[in-house]
């Protein structure tokens, strides 16, 4: 859509001048500063980044687009931390990142873009990339048609690998990707020999493989001989299996490192989420560490489990399967500034399930695609053993890479993660927790922070995180039209925050706007990047099938951002930081909560979509 002239800005959001940014910078700082706030953080997924050019169809946090969409935060919103959902390897039938590997980065996340420039050698032009990415249609919902097809991403990493196989041995990017091989041996060679067996067998699930197949690696040590022979298998294309999955590893650790020195740069931390779960790649490469045929799992209602994915053999911790968590978790210290522990209580408190079958053996799912089983009848009780975990695997890890303990954030929600509290006692560990059960004498701030017998309660604001939900949540914008949420949070956000709550029980809106200042009544907070951005839609709805893992922001998601903004969608941050300040003062007011308000104001004006636009109206 073309603007011709100011009179076309009357149905859009009015963004910041670059004098009034400069301006508005220096007041959040001094409002973050009177607040004590630490750590602001979105939480984003690759799939959902935006691209401007060249877009496959998902995003990558490896890319350019990805850097200036974090500036763009880190200036509205004072995004200092990102965190990034799991980075592993998913496909078109299994999309969801918790289901992905725990090793392995993701191919889907490469920037072939990169793959031109010198320091990787040329490896592609812009014309290989202009076939593939030209074919996007929808740019605001996750392609993984497109990145998955037979022509897709992987076809252009092979046309890569292919030249890089006639570069000269002595050339830089031969020499790292042979140090990346040495300094990754525990798992990247099995990782890349699952690979061979998938080609080989013709299908990526291993249980319909031969039985020698299947247990290549019952024992640490695997099948010598059988490994031999893998190693020799070569794709479609003629290249070999092994070396290709790892030259692919190769590049997207390079690439990973890269941004994470860029984001770094911007004064932004960058934290990885590991997954409780584990994909068929990581219990084949390491089945000693795993009970057989038992899972991860949850009580679902009704004396019905959910399964999520295989478990860790906890009998194993002083063995196998402590020496495959310590590496699991080492990997990602060396990647991320730190960790988000997913489904942490599994670690202390696992419920273990055993999958319910059919007559011929086959796995029984509900209609919404959950894996149905039953509570396992032995069930690990290691107690004392879920400190040790915490304690000797995971930030033994993190000292291992020069991580503080207070970079590592458990998600204790749901499950047995009341009984899990007592384990992370003392351990200077960070606790996620979520506005969006709040009522008043549950999840608020106040509450966690004030003298109590609760397990959650006598916290010192850095101890813990919150936001208005997870990736598994409503948005906030669905919250504020539930009665159920509005009415139980209502009072106590008004009384908190000094505000009228018949307000916030009839105008959305100013419910939402609560909702997000009570955040930044604490030192830590967080927040996803559709409620940041002002958008309904949701990255995930659990128990239902489809239209999971798809939202992807606008690319002109500026625009986007401060329409949203004049509708009173999205996190209006000065607006938040001034409800927050007055909430400190106990409902008084100051120079710099009149500065704030006025700026929040400015941004719920109509009038120009962009900076740009805004500097060329009011120059």
């Amino acid at each position: 859509m073309k603007i011709s002239n100011a009179n076309s800005y009357v149905n859009f959001g009015r963004a910041l001048t670059t004098k009034e940014k400069r301006e508005y910078e220096e007041l959040q700082k001094q409002a973050r500063r009177e607040l004590n706030i630490d750590k602001t953080t979105a939480t984003i997924f690759d799939f959902s980044i935006p691209t401007d050019k060249n877009d496959t169809g998902m995003g990558s946090s490896f890319s350019q687009d990805a850097q200036q969409l974090t500036a763009f935060l880190k200036t509205m919103c004072g995004i200092n931390s990102i965190q990034f959902q799991p980075q592993g390897q998913i496909s078109n039938m299994v999309r969801s990142p918790y289901s992905s590997t725990g090793f392995s980065i993701g191919y889907q996340l490469i920037d072939l873009t990169k793959l031109k420039d010198k320091s990787y050698g040329g490896l592609l032009t812009a014309d290989d990339i202009k076939q593939y990415t030209n074919r996007v249609k929808d740019h605001n919902r996750a392609d993984y048609e497109n990145v998955f097809s037979d022509d897709g991403h992987k076809a252009l990493l092979e046309k890569a690998y292919t030249r890089f196989l006639k570069l000269d041995s002595s050339t830089p990017l031969n020499k790292e990707f042979s140090k990346f091989k040495k300094e990754n041996a525990y798992w990247l060679e099995k990782d890349a020999l699952f690979e061979a067996e998938s080609i080989l067998h013709g299908s990526a699930d291993m249980r319909t493989w031969p039985y020698r197949d299947r247990n290549i690696f019952s024992t640490p040590q695997g099948d010598g001989e059988r490994i031999a022979q893998l190693k020799e298998v070569k794709n479609a294309k003629g290249l070999n299996v092994v070396d290709f999955e790892e030259f692919i590893q190769f590049i997207a650790d390079k690439q990973q490192k890269e941004a994470k020195k860029e984001y770094n740069k911007q004064g932004i931390e960058i934290y990885g989420d590991c997954q409780i779960g584990f994909s068929q790649k990581d219990v084949w490469a390491h089945k000693s560490a795993f009970y057989d045929n038992l899972e991860f799992g949850c009580e679902i209602g009704n004396g019905q489990y959910a399964c999520w994915s295989p478990a860790v053999n906890f009998d194993k911790l002083g063995s196998d399967a402590g020496e495959l968590l310590y590496q699991k978790f080492n990997t990602l210290f060396k990647r991320y500034d730190g960790i988000r522990v997913d489904a942490a209580w599994q670690l202390m408190k696992p419920l273990i399930c055993e999958p319910a079958r059919n007559n011929d053996g086959t796995e029984i799912f509900d209609s919404n695609g959950n894996k149905i089983g039953y509570k396992a009848p032995h069930q690990p009780q290691i107690w004392d053993n879920g400190q040790y975990i915490i304690k000797n695997i995971i930030l033994k890890a993190a000292a291992n890479n020069g991580v503080s303990s207070d970079k590592v954030v458990l998600e204790l929600l749901g499950g047995n993660s009341y009984d899990s509290l007592d384990a992370v006692k003392g351990l200077g560990t960070t606790l996620i927790h979520i506005s969006k059960y709040g009522h008043e004498k549950w999840g608020r701030v106040k509450f966690y922070e004030s003298y109590g017998d609760n397990k959650y309660q006598n916290m010192r604001a850095g101890d813990y995180t919150i936001g208005p939900g997870t990736h598994d949540d409503e948005t906030l914008i669905e919250q504020s039209h539930n009665r159920n949420y509005v009415n139980s949070r209502s009072g106590y956000l008004a009384h908190d925050l000094h505000l009228n709550s018949h307000r916030l029980e009839h105008i959305p809106s100013e419910f939402a706007d609560a909702a997000f200042a009570e955040l930044f009544t604490t030192k830590n907070q967080f927040a996803t990047l559709p409620d940041i951005l002002g958008d309904e839609k949701r990255i995930n709805h659990p128990n239902v099938s489809g239209g999971n893992w798809e939202y992807r922001a606008p690319q002109e998601y500026e625009k986007h951002y401060f329409e949203n903004l004049s509708e009173g969608k999205g996190l209006n941050m000065p607006d938040a930081l001034a409800k927050a300040l007055t909430a400190k003062y106990n409902g008084g007011k100051s120079q710099l909560i009149n500065r704030l308000e006025h700026f929040a104001q400015i941004l719920r004006q109509k009038g120009p979509m962009t900076t740009k636009d805004a500097d060329k109206l009011y120059a």
